[in-house]
């Protein structure tokens, strides 16, 4: 019976856990799993189940799964979510549509939730094949967890022990339907081209061959735990929790070996897809030991890696914003381009108090009260200065001073009165007089 087996699962790897939001796509696996914890809820009434169905618009049939979807979920009392989504497949179909479904369902999953997800045996041994194929290390042959973060997502796939043929007779004996998605008989794809062709051959001449590979997956996940461990101490030391860089000062007194291990710690901290060995070489070479007076960069999916000062950042790609002026107002708040927030400027006294709401935090600045036009930009050159004692110095060498990335700097608001800045948001105020 699968219900004990799936409920032993549960108890031991989400104990206390009530809440489950199902990654619900109709097909054959996730229909079992939505049933099995739908069963698993009439001997557990405090357990509160969602489903979420991705329309991705990539069928012609997705209107229809939808609605299947919708009326099994009814069946079965479970609210479901339909969320459609725009795929960018610059990077892939595939990744695009993987990266559009995390997304989405990272805008709907609740503070307490667990994203449930029906993965099992046969799923574990295409990932691990994949991985292999990529040149994977010890983290990417590990291939999937019964628990883990993906996407900054608490992740649960309680089905990794059952084969898809359990499923199948499951799902038949309740006399549920599902849908079958077109494009899993597309070879072109690398996951279809494993499965239907070279995967059936394999189990054919060694009936379990999926279970050897499992085995063989958990030997290389408990390798990495190993070796996380022995690095544990070196990779705090140089890692800041508060912003996520890390320190590489020391970086070329460690192995080739060593520095290669402590990036991928670093790059696991992030949740980014493991790159390849040649991809992992590039960076070390091309960001970490690129000349000092460089402003290297490494592109890996849809993050960038940077360097500055001796640290390593990730970032998303960054709008130009150097040409950008919003006009503002006292008692005004405005929207900030690229996703920076929000800017609001009130009057206080004789003064103007300028608050940049961003990223959770708020900074602010105090500028004289002015009558002048007030802009909001992003880029300026040339020369400042920030007390009345103080010489007129290039911006470029204040941001040196204040520790600021070179690409931060054109993202940070900054308060024009006319054509002459008066403050960047949070960091500093010029001077009213201006000395030449």
């Amino acid at each position: 019976m699968l219900l004990p087996r799936f409920q032993t699962q549960i108890d031991q790897h989400t104990p206390g856990q009530n809440q489950f939001l199902i990654g619900f796509s109709g097909g054959l696996d996730s229909t079992a799993l939505l049933l099995l914890l739908a069963k698993l809820r009439k001997n557990r009434p405090h357990l509160q189940l969602r489903a979420i169905h991705i329309h991705h618009g990539l069928s012609q049939n997705a209107n229809y799964w939808a609605q299947h979807c919708q009326q099994i979920c009814e069946q079965l009392q479970v609210p479901l979510i339909i969320e459609k989504v725009q795929v960018d497949s610059s990077n892939g179909i595939e990744a695009g549509a993987r990266e559009a479904r995390y997304q989405a369902i990272a805008h709907h999953i609740l503070p307490h939730e667990m994203l449930v997800t029906a993965h099992h045996l046969q799923d574990q041994t295409e990932t691990f094949f994949l991985a292999l194929k990529r040149g994977s290390g010890l983290q990417g042959l590990s291939a999937m967890q019964v628990q883990s973060t993906l996407y900054h997502l608490p992740i649960f796939r309680p089905l990794l022990n059952f084969t898809r043929i359990e499923l199948e007779q499951f799902v038949q004996s309740e006399e549920l339907t599902w849908i079958e998605d077109e494009s899993n008989i597309d070879n072109r794809y690398e996951r279809n081209f494993l499965r239907n062709a070279i995967l059936p051959h394999l189990r054919q001449r060694w009936a379990h061959f999926d279970l050897a590979v499992q085995r063989s997956a958990q030997h290389c996940f408990e390798q990495q735990q190993l070796l996380n461990e022995l690095l544990s101490e070196e990779f705090t030391q140089n890692f800041d929790k508060t912003d996520r860089t890390f320190n590489i000062s020391q970086f070329a007194t460690f192995s080739a070996l060593k520095q290669k291990a402590l990036l991928r710690l670093w790059l696991a901290e992030w949740q980014v897809p493991m790159p390849s060995l040649l991809q992992l070489t590039q960076i070390i070479q091309d960001v970490i030991f690129a000349k000092p007076d460089s402003q290297p960069q490494f592109q890996l999916g849809s993050q960038i890696i940077r360097r500055y000062q001796q640290r390593l950042y990730m970032t998303c790609q960054f709008a130009n914003l150097t040409q950008i002026a919003l006009n503002i107002h006292i008692g005004e708040t405005i929207q900030l381009p690229d996703q920076l927030g929000s800017l609001t400027l009130q009057q206080k006294s004789q003064k103007l108090i300028a608050r940049w709401q961003c990223s959770q935090q708020q900074l602010s600045s105090e500028l004289p009260f002015t009558t002048c036009a007030i802009q909001v930009r992003f880029g300026y050159s040339g020369k400042v200065r920030l007390t009345e004692k103080s010489a007129n110095k290039e911006i470029k060498k204040i941001w040196q001073q204040l520790n600021v990335p070179v690409w931060q700097r054109q993202r940070i608001p900054l308060i024009f009165y006319g054509n002459t800045l008066k403050s960047a948001v949070g960091f500093f105020v010029v001077c009213s007089e201006e000395k030449n």
